[in-house]
């Protein structure tokens, strides 16, 4: 297995929180402690790795501006846990998990615990953002976050809660050695935090903005389709095995939002891409972005056509347009309808790259689309050296990742890669990692097609870049002689150019698989080839993927 949970293991801790009025969990008297996760871990000269907060500390107090844990890492974390458990069965992780879900849920602010709305205080069902390591809450950290008081109103951390919760409550309920209390304690939790969505948030359904001349919906949790995506997934994993009406509706409602934030065509910007943010028509960046696999699960729980439709836009046509463009980079800008975006933040981090292979793998299960856990493969390889430093960022030996791929304002001319690797590895890119990780165990063939992460410069396709409508991707593992080449097309017409697959050397074989889908992912061809310089055809909007993996067996 590519997951190991050894540093993740390392960042957890126990707290004891001290009475704070308007927040306790399940079985507090009985249990006092609960868990939480640092959310920095710095790396040290001697190679090892300090565990650190937020901000500054105050030397009297030995608090963080901010704080030493936050929601937002606590809820991926048990994430995380609660899909190791289900993967493997480990009852490690199954206690991991529901510890981890009690500290989060010790974070949301309830005032009489009731699956109703409950009384008229605006922090009902929200969640405090920052936890300092004594177990006092921070609801007002320095810088201030959107919201503050961070449980004030609608948020990231409300949006993660729903996610951790809702994967909580379907995992906890489905298994016949838990006590009875807890997932019902997570059920009735769950129905709080929706009921603050409901409260902050579908107030404007059916409402629409006009940003640069498009109409944008008005409902999304913070304005965002990623926010608002990491929600479906919960909610779409509480809805199919609740029966709860109430929840489906809010699911359904908040779909429908998302949904509308898919943009563009195969051949012109975004490339149908659900954009993460509702007050811009022209930006994307790779912060989190879930929406397409909580779309594809809307599809698999409600039978949504329309997200099925918007999950397989981004999923087929904007992520290889991504993928063959350099990767997940942190802000891309351009005018829709354009050929090309322009990178304003070239940095790129493991949640973008995490949120490609999870959104691919989601959509090509539910849909049958297999050319696209070939493509969740290619985006995996971010994590093994096919990124701008040229380097793995996941080290599958203690299970870190790394803080990301940092561009410096001079770019060095070493292998002509412009990244750098930052070399701390915090709570998020870890969990991002090892969610990438899990989704990659759970699919043997996307994983082998990950392994293949050296960028092939030298890769014969020198006609596909003199076409100005094709793009290329190469890559290639140098000890087994695997390959691996994504072809993209921004042309309406058929287009073509020649591959060279190498001569068989190392432990691959002499054959590949080329497989040419449309801009929907579907497969129109699908065969087999020897090794050798191959003409390759690539359809209008669509993509072309030939894969010469490591003999097996």
């Amino acid at each position: 297995m590519l997951t190991n949970l050894a540093h993740l293991d390392s960042m957890r801790v126990r707290v004891t929180p001290p009475p704070q009025p308007g927040h306790t969990t399940y079985r507090l008297a009985e249990e006092p402690s609960v868990e939480v996760v640092w959310t920095y871990a710095e790396r040290l000269p001697d190679g090892s790795y300090l565990p650190v907060g937020g901000g500054p500390v105050d030397p009297d107090t030995g608090h963080y501006t901010q704080g030493a844990f936050n929601a937002d890492d606590i809820a991926r974390a048990a994430v995380v846990y609660l899909r190791h458990w289900q993967a493997t069965g480990a009852g490690t992780s199954r206690a991991a998990a529901r510890q981890l879900l009690r500290g989060l849920c010790y974070l949301q602010s309830v005032w009489d615990d009731t699956p109703d709305d409950g009384p008229a205080n605006s922090s009902h069902g929200n969640v405090v953002l920052w936890q300092q390591a004594d177990g006092t809450l921070n609801r007002s950290g320095v810088p201030a976050e959107t919201p503050d008081p961070s449980d004030s109103g609608e948020s990231a951390w409300l949006a993660r809660t729903v996610w951790a919760l809702g994967e909580g409550y379907a995992a906890f309920s489905a298994d016949p050695q838990d006590e009875a209390g807890f997932p019902a304690f997570l059920r009735r939790r769950l129905r709080l935090a929706i009921a603050a969505i409901r409260r902050q948030v579908l107030p404007r359904y059916g409402q629409w903005r006009v940003v640069e001349e498009s109409a944008t919906p008005a409902w999304l949790i913070g304005d965002g389709a990623d926010l608002t995506g990491e929600a479906l997934l919960g909610l779409s994993a509480y809805t199919g095995c609740s029966g709860d009406d109430d929840a489906r509706k809010v699911l359904e409602q908040l779909a429908e939002g998302v949904t509308a934030m898919r943009t563009g065509t195969p051949w012109t910007w975004p490339f149908g891409a659900v954009l993460p943010c509702a007050l811009s028509r022209s930006a994307w960046h790779a912060w989190a972005g879930l929406a397409p696999a909580g779309l594809a699960r809307v599809y698999e729980v409600a039978g949504d056509l329309a997200a099925r439709d918007a999950a397989l836009a981004d999923a087929a046509s904007f992520t290889p347009h991504l993928l063959v463009q350099g990767g997940p980079d942190n802000l891309r800008v351009a005018v829709p309808g354009a050929r090309e975006a322009l990178t304003l933040d070239g940095v790129q981090l493991a949640y973008g790259a995490q949120s490609r292979v999870e959104s691919l793998l989601t959509t090509a299960r539910v849909t049958g689309r297999p050319a696209l856990s070939t493509l969740a493969g290619i985006a995996g390889s971010w994590f093994f050296g096919n990124n701008p430093a040229g380097a793995p960022m996941y080290d599958p030996a203690t299970g870190r990742t790394y803080d990301g791929v940092d561009i410096p304002d001079a770019e060095p001319r070493r292998l002509g890669r412009r990244g750098v690797v930052h070399r701390d590895a915090g709570a998020e890119s870890t969990i991002h990692g090892l969610l990438a990780m899990l989704a990659l165990d759970a699919d043997p063939h996307a994983a082998a097609v990950a392994r293949i992460a050296e960028a092939d410069l030298d890769d014969g396709a020198g006609e596909c870049r003199k076409d100005s409508e094709l793009r290329c991707l190469s890559l290639r593992d140098p000890r087994t002689g695997a390959r691996v080449t994504l072809l993209r097309s921004v042309a309406t017409s058929t287009r073509a150019c020649d591959v060279d697959l190498g001569s068989g050397t190392g432990t691959a074989d002499g054959t590949a698989t080329v497989t040419v889908n449309d801009p929907t992912g579907e497969e129109l061809e699908h065969y087999t080839t020897s090794a050798g310089r191959i003409r390759a055809i690539v359809p209008g909007g669509g993509f072309t993927i030939v894969t010469r993996l490591p003999e097996t067996g």
